[in-house]
């Protein structure tokens, strides 16, 4: 029925915000089309009660078609979703509707819950009666719970949109004037503070609905917001140039500060008061995730050391082994990725040799990322189309001390030191998705080492249950991705960063 309710709803907004002779276009407008309809047929099935069934979460989608019984045919359900406006075009395949609606999704779904809280005292009202009545429009809006006056205004804003061609902004934009028509404006701090939170605050900028890259901002002209200041410092409490990301993704995020003075980002951010997830990327320090709490008022300095990146190529690590792009493993990044192609997954491998200004490294955690580039005809070695199952889903780590005497030039040279659990990247149906792929840290027993080898066990074609046998009893469809396809023979991973502490 969310299906269902969603594919009604696209002849709703294309409609009401394009007029009946257009409809919605451009990247951002069409991803907030796939989330007007997402968000439509959950609160259609929430208000009459038809959720959830069978302990699927209430606020997925497609949870009955996927089996996935909490984010449904999504990479999350929207009332579990990290995302924010800095993340457009995220996921694996870069900008796409589907996944960047979920930014507007989540958005929605935190206006929905200040809504409740602020009309019901409580995320939601569970008069089941009071909320059908509503729905059925029996009821007066002013004494119907706050999910459903949210509702209303987002209906009231596709009126208020100028033209199909709209961008996030533009959208926040008209529901904020909608309040102001419906309700007189009573609730402009509900909406500023929940699209704040979200990185559409009121220094949010987007050039047009096309833009895969538009300027987030986490100020509310409502609320006293909290001030990072962004200092990192190197072991010895050095400066760092480093890059500060709000939320969970690196690759085609947009960062919220820089401490390195050349570019033209600050070193400063103001937020909305909350909890936020930080992402710091550095070369020579890889990737390091934290999470604060924003006070009204406050400044925080975030004057982390970061951990040195043995495996950094900045520091002059080397990457050897199978397949092509073998330096892309070891850059920093999670936009590029080594690829090993056209031959059996397992056993392929990639050789890195450790900061050579020490004569070994005490190896203790490494952290590894199997997220996929999009698509890039480019690329060198590895153009044109990928498959989502190509990517890493589990491996081993291989060392070897050459400062004891060994050469690390033969596969006798090197033992194991660490397997990953077989859903290192743990995927399941219907795909592979890049909150499954991102960036993960293990703890690696303490080994010294002067190389250490990445050798694949998996990828997600060959490892991931869901992918492999009979999966719908249907003779006419080979749904396992080892016979009906050729990518138990490709893998890709991004990075490869290793840690000493």
């Amino acid at each position: 029925m969310s299906v269902i309710g969603h594919e009604y709803t696209h002849a709703i907004s294309n409609r009401m915000v394009a007029g009946p002779d257009n409809r919605l276009s451009g990247a951002q407008a069409n991803a907030m089309g796939e989330s007007w309809s997402d968000l439509t047929a959950v609160e259609y099935l929430n208000e009459y009660g038809f959720a959830p069934v069978a302990g699927e979460n209430p606020f997925s989608v497609g949870a009955y078609v996927t089996s996935d019984q909490q984010a449904g045919i999504r990479n999350y359900g929207m009332n579990l979703s990290p995302l924010n406006y800095s993340d457009v075009g995220y996921d694996l395949t870069g900008p796409q509707v589907h996944a960047d609606g979920e930014i507007w999704s989540a958005t929605q779904f935190g206006i929905r819950q200040a809504f409740n809280a602020a009309y019901d005292g409580r995320f939601e009202s569970s008069d089941r009666a009071l909320q059908q009545r509503c729905a059925d429009g029996e009821t007066p809006l002013e004494q119907c719970p706050g999910n459903r006056r949210w509702m209303q205004l987002v209906f009231d804003a596709y009126l208020l949109m100028a033209t199909g061609r709209v961008s996030m902004v533009d959208a926040r934009d008209a529901m904020l004037a909608a309040d102001r028509i419906r309700f007189g404006g009573a609730n402009q701090a509900i909406l500023w503070n929940a699209f704040a939170a979200r990185g559409l605050g009121e220094d949010a900028a987007s050039a047009s609905t096309d833009d895969g890259d538009p300027k987030p901002g986490f100020a509310s002209p409502t609320a006293a917001e909290g001030t990072l200041a962004f200092a990192p410092r190197d072991e010895e409490g050095n400066p760092v140039a480093a890059q500060l990301f709000v939320g969970r993704y690196e690759a085609r995020a947009t960062p919220v500060a820089d401490s390195d003075p050349a570019t033209p980002l600050t070193a400063t951010v103001v937020l909305v008061p909350g909890r936020y997830e930080l992402l710091i990327r550095a070369d020579r320090f890889g990737a390091t995730r934290r999470t604060v709490d924003v006070a009204a008022g406050q400044t925080l300095t975030l004057s982390d050391k970061l951990e040195p990146n043995r495996a950094s190529a900045a520091r002059g690590a080397t990457a050897t082994g199978d397949g092509t792009n073998q330096a892309r493993i070891i850059d920093e990044t999670e936009r590029t990725q080594w690829a090993s192609l056209g031959a059996p997954v397992r056993g392929r491998q990639v050789t890195v040799r450790l900061d050579p200004s020490r004569s070994s490294v005490q190896v203790r955690r490494v952290q590894v990322s199997a997220l996929l580039r999009p698509t890039d005809a480019t690329d060198p070695g590895d153009p044109g189309s990928q498959s989502r199952v190509s990517a890493l889903r589990s491996f081993e780590i291989l060392a070897c001390d050459g400062s004891s005497g060994g050469s690390c030039a033969t596969d006798g040279d090197f033992r194991v030191v660490y397997t990953s659990p077989a859903d290192a990247f743990p995927s399941i149906a219907p795909r592979p998705r890049a909150p499954e792929l991102i960036m993960r840290s293990f703890t690696v027993p303490r080994t010294k080492a002067t190389h250490v080898r990445l050798r694949v066990v998996a990828n997600q074609c060959t490892g991931a249950p869901d992918y492999q046998g009979e999966q719908d009893q249907d003779p006419r469809a080979v749904t396992d991705c080892s016979e009906g396809t050729t990518q138990d023979d490709n893998v890709r991973a991004a990075e490869l960063q290793v840690f000493d502490r």
